[in-house]
């Protein structure tokens, strides 16, 4: 097995995991909607070439909430600004499943590809969404990038969201505690080429996103 590793834009996390993802990973962020756990896709595709895929929101407004983030995002070791452009795509009115079958065949070596949120593909047709990922995760495993799919959990599970759970290779759990303060900790859940942190991380949203490693969750 290989011990290259992509970074995930939030240091902290990378140390969590060894020094980040393995090349070719398919990972899903859970959180609620109404959480900050959209930074966590945002990092991703701040660290390396990305395409980004708006679901829900304008583009335009992405760009901005990430520019916005990208700020306070924690400190990681292989960002290259230059190199690392983002295209966010508005696809709220386009079905991406529709697209060719060979969409993810010309990734360009190393990119991420972002899905924000997937809530709608895991509706449509289970067939159709099955050969999204299929497609995805080879052009991935090709290019050796990272697919993030942003998975809001809500009362009503979407259909598709074992098959989105169940060909991840990294699972990432956002969830909010609140006691004397608000806190959020981060589980990983699933890190199927990696071993799993045995204890949530605390995360910071400040501007953008981090790893509060002052702290120790339970």
């Amino acid at each position: 097995m290989s011990d290259e590793r992509l970074s995930t834009g939030i240091g902290g996390l990378d140390r969590a995991l060894d020094g980040g993802v393995p090349p070719g990973s398919l990972v899903v962020v859970t959180a609620g909607a109404d959480s900050p756990g959209e930074r966590i896709p945002y990092a991703f595709a701040d660290a390396h070439p990305a395409r980004y895929y708006s679901t829900l929101r304008p583009g335009g407004a992405v760009d901005e909430a990430m520019a916005a983030s990208s700020a306070g995002v924690d400190e990681f070791e292989f960002r290259d600004e230059e190199d690392s452009p983002t295209r966010v795509q508005d696809v709220r009115r386009g079905d991406l499943l529709a697209g060719p079958s060979d969409r993810f065949a010309s990734l360009s070596a190393g990119e991420t590809v972002v899905v924000d949120p997937v809530n709608t593909l895991e509706r449509a047709d289970r067939d159709d969404y099955r050969a999204f990922l299929d497609g995805l995760i080879a052009g991935l495993r090709t290019a050796g990038g990272i697919g993030v799919l942003n998975a809001h959990t809500v009362p009503d599970t979407p259909a598709g969201r074992d098959l989105t759970l169940g060909l991840a290779d990294v699972v990432l759990d956002l969830r909010m505690l609140v006691e004397d303060r608000v806190s959020w900790k981060l589980v990983v859940k699933k890190c199927r080429r990696g071993s799993i942190p045995p204890k949530p991380l605390a995360l910071a949203f400040d501007e953008g996103v981090r790893v509060d490693e002052t702290r120790e969750l339970r």
